[in-house]
This record gives structure tokens, sequence and C-alpha cells, in this order.
């Protein structure tokens, strides 16, 4: 189940990363965060915690939920 959530919150947040056209560097420089970290968050490869989720979520604008959406 956690894989799956995991793997559900990794697809919102390079879907809205897309959406939003920000790099993932973009990103990444924006919220204070390490590339290869976000690309692995991203990947689904490293889960997050939950104020990374806070803090990727304030830097894309958008509410946590929607980067959970409904798992």
């Amino acid at each position: 189940m956690q894989d799956d959530i995991q793997t559900v919150v990794a697809k919102n947040i390079k879907a809205i990363r897309k959406r939003k056209r920000i790099s993932q560097d973009r990103l990444a420089e924006l919220a204070g965060l390490n590339r290869v970290h976000l690309y692995r968050l991203e990947s689904g490869k490293q889960s997050m915690t939950l104020r990374t989720l806070k803090l990727i979520a304030d830097t894309l604008g958008v509410k946590v939920q929607d980067l959970i959406g409904d798992v």
C-alpha cells in the first residue's frame, strides 16, 4: 500500500510540475531541495516526509491534497 501511495504522489508531483512548465531543476531550486533528491521523489524511488510534501505543494502553488489525490 505504501508503494501505491508513493507512486501516486510521485506521478502527481511530476504532472503538476509539467503542467506548470517548471523544470525539475527549477522546482528543486525554488523548494530548496537537491535536484537528485527531487528526481528520486518524482520517480517514486524514495519516500518523502510530510514536511517535504508540504514544501513541494507550496512551491507548486497547490494543496497537499492535490499531490495526494484520492489514495
